[in-house]
């Protein structure tokens, strides 16, 4: 029999630092947290996200911070598990924690000790949510079930018929459709009785509610996002930790790939057209943007009022 990758002891994992990363984790940390005592470490502006998810002790950390000063807050830590290189990754190092374990990705592997493999066969990538289901798996914690993709409860009840909207992005402008389509979909759109707010910090959302007078809210806690029933965003990060609550998505993809990177579960639904040159998944578009700007507002109302009739 091969040696184990995890001991008895508790197991610290640091949480992706990117927050479409730290949804898809969760699936895979809750399948650990069966078979371990967890400890999460965690940027800052994730500690409420973690704390609710209920997986296991939280401990956050500015990103900022010097690797030296976090690994004096980790003392006795005797495993880890880690999924990328930073803050967390050389603190865990400083702090000489004993086994640490991880899958050989690049500028990452010189930070571990145990190394997970994983064989995958030829063809398509598949969606992202397999590098954290795969590490998991390998660890024996069997993540493939059902109860570990059900959504954050809070205890919060859900209002009917609330529609938040997500017109911003944090992967780049060009990963947004134009404000000025986001503006003629909500005027198009029969949102009379529903209880509609929009969510975001830059320039689209305050356009969007200029235009519309509905309230912003930068930053949702746990529960008044739960509370919502659907989400209309473009794609960005915002949209897995709606979906990590229950919320119902509807994203608008341009240069990114919904086959990688879709919200998961089954009541979402991914809209974009098909252009030669995407999924490009470009820092900024080379070319005209056309996946953007040839995605008509007929072709989105259609998707978005057949997707707010639709029932979880």
């Amino acid at each position: 029999m091969s040696d184990p990758l995890l001991t008895d002891d508790p197991l610290w994992i640091a949480s992706p630092v990117s927050w479409r990363d730290a949804c898809f984790s969760l699936p895979a940390i809750r399948a650990l947290s069966e078979h371990h005592a967890v400890h999460l470490l965690c940027p800052g502006e994730q500690r409420s996200f973690w704390d609710a998810a209920a997986v296991g002790e939280t401990r956050s950390y500015d990103p900022t911070d010097r690797p030296r000063t976090l690994a004096a807050q980790l003392p006795n830590v005797a495993q880890c598990l880690l999924w990328e290189d930073g803050t967390a990754a050389k603190a865990i190092v400083h702090a000489k924690v004993p086994n640490r374990i991880g899958l050989p990705r690049e500028s990452l592997a010189k930070r571990l000790n145990r190394l997970i493999t994983i064989t995958r066969q030829p063809g398509p990538a598949g969606h992202r949510v397999r590098l954290f289901l795969d590490t998991a798996e390998q660890l024996a914690a069997g993540p493939f079930e059902s109860r570990h993709f059900e959504p954050i409860q809070t205890g919060v009840t859900r209002q009917a018929g609330s529609v938040l909207l997500s017109p911003d992005s944090d992967f780049g402008d060009h990963y947004q459709w134009p404000t000025d389509r986001w503006i003629g979909l909500i005027e198009e759109l029969s949102l009379n009785g529903r209880h509609t707010r929009i969510h975001g910090n830059g320039p689209a959302a305050s356009a969007l509610a200029e235009a519309t007078g509905f309230e912003v809210i930068h930053n949702p806690s746990p529960e008044s996002l739960a509370a919502f029933e659907k989400c209309l965003a473009t794609d960005s990060s915002f949209p897995h930790l709606a979906g990590a609550f229950g919320v119902g998505c509807a994203v608008l993809f341009g240069p990114g790939d919904p086959d990688r990177t879709r919200p998961l579960g089954k009541q979402h639904r991914s809209i974009r057209t098909k252009v030669e040159c995407s999924p490009c998944l470009l820092d900024a578009c080379p070319l005209d943007l056309r996946c953007q700007n040839e995605l008509e507002l007929e072709t989105v109302l259609d998707e978005v009022r057949t997707f707010l009739l639709e029932t979880a």
